[in-house]
């Protein structure tokens, strides 16, 4: 696909934006490096380095809110204060229910081309229903889109980061766009040492890069014409990863292939229902040793369950996991030898990759546009439009149920 891009499957943007993703990583990382001094001083005066810092409250829609899921349990852990992930699409029929005058509040906005009405909506509507009380981090692959321009009209509150243009995907599916600003995010845990984080950063596009040459047949033979659901299942970032994995093999395959995310335990409750004889059930696990033993152990409670019933299961782990082998059974190892350490709660990356090439091969085995997935069924495009937006003001006057 990357040698001979055809533009009747689809196969222009998607297969090389998925194979370009290490060398923006490294690119992503210096680029915060630049900025770290100014993005410092702006974060500073926001108190987050306060004894009282802000809250933060990370949004995107679609895969930018999965972006925010990624990385938030690392920024709340970083910077101990409370930090949540909510999408735009929540925030904008209810912002008396996400904005609060006065309460010092630190927002980071993602997207990819900033140009969604949600978007806009709720870097307004922070704007003018928090007051001074906000600060906004704007992290867009877009330097044109209308959040690079909101952000630019009010500097005293808003810092703007614009990736690099090569981030802005051409393709409907987003997918070097998100993980350069998960890099971009995950910065904001470094920005005393950015030196360090950028050699990290190294050492994880190398991990990906090999990731990217090992594993693509194994990966399309996973994803066979029969193969109907699939279900993702990680921990903290690595839940991001499987939101985001999820979301990219449905929207990649236009739906031939069902497939949903949960966190590993909560997909016994209820989730795990679905699985049957033409599922995939992919496991991400968790460099954190506490965490993984919970994962491993509900990998082992249904290995023979699933055996039994003739779904795949698929375990993507840093190291060889201690797992009985079983013909229904591949695992992705992609540190062998612990040499490279992508560190906890930043796993998402390689994580995903996974999931690009799964919905990447699945959309051309099954003649779905890889590019323009939606294309026959026009439901939407690469930005989603359509809403009105109202006057947040309304929502806070009476809960928004005045007559």
């Amino acid at each position: 696909m990357l040698d001979h891009p055809n533009p009747d499957r689809g196969t222009v943007h998607t297969p090389g934006e998925i194979a370009q993703q290490p060398d923006l990583w490294r690119r992503t990382a210096r680029l915060v490096r630049e900025h770290a001094a100014p993005l410092t001083d702006f974060l500073s005066a926001a108190g987050l380095y306060d004894e009282n810092s802000p809250r933060m409250l990370l949004t995107g829609a679609g895969t930018s809110h999965y972006v925010g899921l990624s990385v938030v349990d690392l920024l709340r852990k970083h910077f101990s204060t409370p930090c949540e992930s909510r999408s735009t699409t929540r925030i904008t029929p209810n912002p008396d229910l996400f904005f609060q005058e006065g309460k010092p509040t630190l927002m980071l906005h993602f997207a990819r081309s900033g140009n969604s009405p949600e978007s806009e909506a709720v870097l307004k509507g922070g704007l003018e229903c928090m007051g001074e009380a906000g600060r906004h981090l704007v992290i867009t692959c877009n330097r044109d889109g209308t959040l690079a321009e909101i952000a630019r009209a009010h500097p005293d509150r808003v810092y703007l980061l614009v990736l690099p243009e090569a981030a802005n995907d051409q393709g409907l599916a987003m997918t070097s766009s998100y993980t350069s600003m998960v890099v971009a995010s995950q910065a904001l845990a470094h920005l005393e040492e950015m030196d360090a984080f950028v050699e990290q950063i190294d050492h994880t596009a190398q991990v990906g890069e090999e990731v990217l040459d090992t594993y693509p047949d194994r990966i399309d033979e996973l994803v066979a014409e029969d193969v109907r659901r699939a279900f993702f299942l990680g921990n903290n970032d690595l839940y991001g990863a499987a939101t985001e994995s999820a979301l990219k093999v449905q929207e990649l395959t236009a739906g031939r292939i069902l497939a949903g995310a949960e966190d590993t335990l909560a997909f016994r409750h209820g989730p795990i229902s679905a699985v049957d004889s033409h599922s995939a059930v992919i496991f991400y696990l968790s460099e954190r040793n506490y965490t993984r033993r919970y994962e491993l152990d509900v990998v082992r409670q249904y290995q023979h369950a699933f055996e039994e019933i003739g779904a795949e299961m698929i375990v993507v782990a840093p190291q060889q996991p201690d797992l009985e082998a079983a013909d229904n059974l591949s695992i992705f190892s992609y540190d062998v030898n612990g040499e490279q350490h992508v560190p906890p709660l930043q796993q998402t990356n390689i994580a995903v990759l996974i999931g690009q090439m799964a919905g990447l091969f699945a959309a051309y085995r099954r003649g779905v546009n890889v590019d323009e997935p939606s294309v026959e069924k026009a439901l939407y495009n690469r930005t989603v439009q359509g809403v009105q937006l109202y006057d947040p003001a309304d929502a806070f006057e009476g809960g928004g149920n005045e007559p």
